[in-house]
């Protein structure tokens, strides 16, 4: 009894051991999200309360399941990302109030990572807004380049994302119901922040 009390005690601690030495699997924070921003004619308070409108903005296209004490829960639908095409994800969205809005993967059918963060900063003694938008996207798909790939389109989706925020504060207002369609989201990303340098410098 005892012999096997002994046995069963060094096949935990080799079991232990073997667990304790593999690699933790990569975190969030060892991403490398791609970023973009934009600045914004409005109070960090005001742009904060259009990020939270914009979930509603786009119907066709994503969906709040719920909203409770500051914690979103969204489900979107993506149709044209490269190499996979159509993925669905649901994400959550977390609000720190006038400052930020933080969001990550919850489940999806082909992406392994989708998570970011909206960052506000008041300029101009609070009058305008420098908003900063990083996004981490990663296909469940393993080939060659795809991180590189899904970057560029992160990029491309986070300059949309951008751009219609700054519409939808600066020109729509929040009782607006042109807000809901925005022409620069199916523009080129060069195309679109041409048009809203060129907008600033004629303000």
């Amino acid at each position: 009894m005892n012999q096997r009390h002994i046995l069963t005690a060094l096949l935990v601690s080799t079991g232990m051991n073997y667990w304790l030495a593999q690699p933790a699997p990569a975190l969030a924070k060892d991403h490398k999200p791609v970023e973009a921003s934009v600045v914004i004619k409005a109070p960090p308070e005001e742009v904060f309360e259009h990020i939270k409108l914009s979930r509603c903005q786009e119907p066709g296209r994503r969906k709040v399941v719920s909203h409770v004490n500051g914690v979103a829960v969204i489900e979107e639908q993506f149709d044209d990302l490269p190499i996979i095409g159509k993925a669905h994800c649901t994400y959550r969205e977390v609000e720190t109030p006038g400052k930020k809005v933080e969001y990550s993967l919850m489940s999806s059918d082909k992406l392994r990572f989708f998570e970011g963060v909206w960052d506000l900063s008041p300029l101009d003694g609070g009058q305008k807004t420098l908003v900063k938008l990083s996004s981490y996207t990663e296909a469940k798909l393993n080939v060659p380049f795809a991180r590189e790939i899904a970057g560029n389109s992160a990029l491309k989706d986070v300059r949309r994302r951008l751009a219609n925020l700054k519409h939808w504060t600066e020109d729509a207002g929040c009782d607006s119901d042109h807000h809901l369609e925005h022409k620069p989201e199916h523009r080129s990303d060069h195309k679109s922040d041409h048009k809203t340098e060129h907008k600033e410098e004629e303000e």
